[in-house]
């Protein structure tokens, strides 16, 4: 089970170091997966149902996060 979730972490990892800006979420080109997880992974989040529908809630200041998960903060 570890090695499964350690591969997948790899994976979108390096989608993310690929496609978006590493900057905005305080990572380098040369970042390693450890500060990855906890600087991205590791944020508290919780689906809510908002008018019929489900929303996720993330709970961080970081504005990085709305470009991936396409949310507004406010």
């Amino acid at each position: 089970v570890f090695l499964l979730l350690t591969a997948l972490i790899h994976n979108f990892y390096k989608t993310i170091i690929s496609k978006l800006d590493t900057k905005a979420f305080g990572l380098k080109e040369t970042s390693r997966i450890k500060a990855f997880v906890f600087s991205f992974i590791s944020v508290p989040a919780k689906w809510i149902m908002t008018a019929r529908q489900y929303v996720l809630n993330i709970y961080t200041e970081n504005r990085a996060y709305a470009r991936p998960f396409k949310t507004e903060f406010g």
